[in-house]
């Protein structure tokens, strides 16, 4: 983690105010103070820049940080604020009331609307923080559901693990990232934290933008049957969305990206045995027309479906269908 600003207890005043102004630069502009007849001690990380911008705070004094009116119209980003606390707590009064933020829980903020924050020590005197700035449109397509959302959420659905992983694996590794693999993990740690705000995939705007990707990803397998390459890759990266994404969607509608491929590709295989456009094509061929790439991967996958090989299926119909014209 790279370290953006340090101080020592009791140090000298010209050293807290670069450390201040240190950490102004990356909370936007505003106001920041320290509860103390002292110089606290501090130290400041980042461990990420790209796509989202993660901070981590270790005080021993309450230090308080102030946005206005005035400091919104002089620097307006639009970004959302998730800010997680480990040890100790977080105060943060908005226009709509106050909360509290105790340790192993989150809250969000918005930069675009006056906020006061108050990073307040426990008993040992200890205060540890992380605070993700996430750009608006990754906020919007990852976690809408936190949009309005002003109260305070707890690690402990069943997405937990994956959230608190996720995002110990960014602190400790994420300077060392490409910008790829910070994408990718943090669309997935985003999509985690959404499923722990409480409202998760019972929220109606969610679903609605779970519905309209899915869409998106049918309508474009459906589209491209019969590239026998068709891959998960090629489908999150057409569709504009990543991965890890494209599993979170399928996962949440309860389905799986083999199960969408192969729902689509033997249908169409067995209306292309039967048909009698088609009804006289090697079976190698009819593999092929539905993106198969071997007439082997075919059979299989077809017998499993139907019951019996495709050459075997054919046979039976076609007796039957001849049975059927003669009575």
């Amino acid at each position: 983690m790279q370290t953006l600003a340090s101080c020592l207890r009791n140090g000298s005043v010209e050293a807290w105010q670069s450390v201040r102004a240190t950490l102004l630069r990356e909370l936007f502009s505003g106001c920041l103070e320290f509860d103390a007849k002292c110089v606290p001690e501090a130290r400041f990380g980042k461990a990420l820049g790209f796509p989202i911008s993660l901070t981590h705070f270790n005080i021993d004094v309450p230090l308080t940080y102030r946005r206005t009116w005035q400091d919104i119209r002089s620097n307006r980003v639009g970004a959302k604020i998730v800010w997680f606390v480990r040890c100790g707590s977080l105060q943060i009064l908005r226009s709509n009331g106050t909360c509290i933020i105790d340790a192993a829980h989150a809250g969000i903020l918005d930069s675009n609307a006056p906020f006061q924050v108050r990073m307040l020590c426990d008993e040992t005197r200890a205060h540890e923080s992380l605070q993700i700035v996430i750009p608006p449109d990754l906020f919007a397509t990852h976690l809408p559901e936190g949009e309005d959302f002003s109260g305070t959420f707890a690690l402990n659905s069943t997405a937990a693990p994956l959230a608190q992983g996720l995002l110990s694996l960014l602190v400790e590794r994420g300077e060392n990232l490409n910008r790829k693999a910070a994408k990718s993990l943090t669309e997935a740690l985003l999509e985690s934290i959404g499923e722990n705000i409480g409202i998760g995939s019972n929220n109606p705007r969610r679903r609605r933008l779970r519905d309209r990707r899915l869409v998106d990803i049918e309508e474009f397998i459906e589209m491209n049957l019969t590239d026998p390459f068709l891959s998960y890759g090629k489908v999150a990266e057409r569709c504009g969305i990543s991965r890890r994404y494209l599993c979170h969607i399928l996962k949440a509608n309860g389905k799986s990206f083999s199960d969408l491929l192969w729902r689509s590709r033997l249908p169409k295989a067995h209306d292309l045995l039967l048909a009698s456009e088609t009804r006289n094509y090697s079976i190698r061929e009819v593999a092929f027309m539905s993106g198969f790439k071997s007439a082997a991967h075919f059979s299989r996958r077809f017998k499993a479906t139907y019951g019996c090989p495709p050459r075997q299926y054919r046979h039976e119909h076609s007796v039957a269908s001849a049975e059927v014209s003669l009575a």
